[in-house]
């Protein structure tokens, strides 16, 4: 069931007004984010939070991948108007998986907003830079701002056609393979090190040392490439892999999104490359192509993984395009920064 309402989708509007003050609020908490500081944090605003948003009802997640179904039930069945997303890219991903059907928003007015509070956060880059608003004041204050959605057709883990959306990125290669690695154990890497950024690297080194190629071929809007790549990626957002500047000129919402591919080199190239993936240092090096597109197809001569803001879903072949300003996203009023 989808909830029709008279949303606003006029392109590049941005929303002015008092937060999400008067709406029915979600909020959809994931305490084990973080290493567990999520549920922490969540602890300490909430008083706040009840104090200045009383019509509020909210969840823990129940469980690796859950938030979809519940923020969905929260909508449609609990007359949910705006969600807040407590937790990492791996929970905001969910919620926009659940928000999102047949390329609409389940409800026309759904306004989202995320308080990150995960190992890596890279939307978070996009979005606030190092510094973000506490959820009280951003609820109270914050811009509402119309952002682009990426929906990416796959291969699933039963050689069965999904489909599922991203806010963040798309990859295929060594930053799939690195995710696939990070994920293991339900995230036991980061768990250990607490901290993303260094789980990342780490395994990021590991796969980039034994990455093993396959032919691949990619049509991005008209324009095709052939070749064997280590990096095959698809930015709406900057960041990726813990802090990884792949796609510095990125934006959430100029109706694009930014194709990235890094051809097959030497592991001596490799490791002179990897430190200026941090600061997007790497553009001038030879065999690296970026442009702008709406679509990308990505055929692969054998299958391989597919990243999705952080999580690995199923397999090429793959297809991306873009729905541009699709999902009304709350900002820090006086940071827009994406």
């Amino acid at each position: 069931m989808l909830v029709r309402m008279n949303g606003d989708h006029r392109e590049g509007c941005a929303e002015m007004g008092a937060g999400i003050a008067g709406k029915r609020l979600y909020c959809i908490v994931n305490p084990l984010a973080g290493g567990g500081k999520c549920g922490a944090a969540w602890r300490q605003i909430l008083p706040d939070l009840i104090k200045r948003q009383p019509d509020l009802f909210w969840e823990y997640t129940e469980g690796a991948g859950t938030a979809g179904r519940q923020v969905r039930e929260a909508v449609l069945q609990r007359g949910a108007e705006a969600v807040v997303v407590f937790g990492g890219d791996g929970s905001l991903h969910d919620v926009i998986n659940g928000i999102i059907r047949d390329d609409r928003l389940i409800r026309d007015d759904l306004i989202l907003a995320f308080h990150p509070a995960g190992s890596a956060c890279d939307l978070a880059r996009t979005l606030y830079g190092k510094k973000h608003s506490a959820p009280p004041d951003l609820l109270q204050s914050g811009v509402i701002r119309r952002v682009d959605v990426g929906r990416c057709t796959f291969r699933g883990r039963e050689d069965m056609p999904r489909v599922s959306y991203f806010l963040n990125s798309f990859d295929a290669g060594a930053g799939a393979d690195t995710c696939v690695r990070v994920n293991a154990g339900a995230g036991r890497a980061k768990r250990w090190l607490r901290n993303g950024r260094l789980a990342f690297m780490l395994n990021a080194f590991c796969v980039l040392m034994g990455f093993s190629y396959t032919d691949a071929e990619i049509i991005a809007d008209e324009k095709g490439f052939s070749g064997r790549y280590i990096i095959i990626g698809v930015g709406n957002g900057r960041y990726i892999g813990g802090g990884m500047l792949l796609f510095p000129q990125a934006s959430l919402d100029d109706g694009w999104l930014d194709l990235l591919l890094i051809e097959e080199r030497s592991r001596k190239d490799i490791l002179r490359l990897l430190p200026t993936v941090y600061r997007g240092g790497f553009f001038q090096a030879c065999g690296v192509h970026a442009m702008k597109c709406k679509q990308v197809l990505l055929r692969t001569k054998r299958p391989i993984a597919i990243e999705l803001d952080g999580e690995v879903p199923g397999y090429t072949e793959a297809q991306v395009h873009v729905l541009p300003r699709l999902l009304p996203l709350l900002f820090p009023a006086a940071d827009l920064r994406a």
